[in-house]
């Protein structure tokens, strides 16, 4: 595994034998949609530097505080896309059912397929079964 970013936020890693890459998001708050925005933006800078194209994305929120303010959901919904396109499958790793609701209620906004779960090799599966690429 290759660390490319490290914040207080979040963590990536890319597993180029696997063609995975890895957000893990943890538990301290952001104070404001503001610093979401530039902290995603970091993440998406960070896998764009690597390139998104033939791997596979776990996102691990189970570290995560929801923030579902209308401030944070306006700017999660602008943010999203950014994050998860280019990749060829999206596993998203959830704790609780509430965190899994809400992300199939993203699912649902944004329309970019991804498999929801809290059970990480169950996920790990599913992105193992995309086709590789050449």
């Amino acid at each position: 595994m290759l660390e490319i970013l490290r914040n207080a936020h979040y963590t990536v890693t890319i597993d180029p034998a696997a063609q995975l890459a890895r957000v893990v998001r943890s538990a301290t708050p952001l104070e404001s949609p503001a610093q979401l925005e530039e902290r995603w933006m970091e993440v998406s800078r960070a896998l764009d530097r690597v390139g998104r194209n033939g791997l596979c994305l776990l996102v691990d929120l189970r570290a995560a505080v929801g923030r579902n303010e209308p401030q944070f959901e306006t700017a999660m919904q602008r943010l999203r896309p950014a994050l998860l396109s280019g990749f060829r499958r999206v596993a998203i790793l959830v704790r609780t059912t509430a965190g899994a609701l809400q992300v199939q209620r993203h699912v649902r906004e944004d329309g970019i397929d991804r498999m929801i779960g809290s059970d990480e090799a169950q996920l790990l599966d599913h992105l193992r079964q995309a086709p590789r690429s050449r």
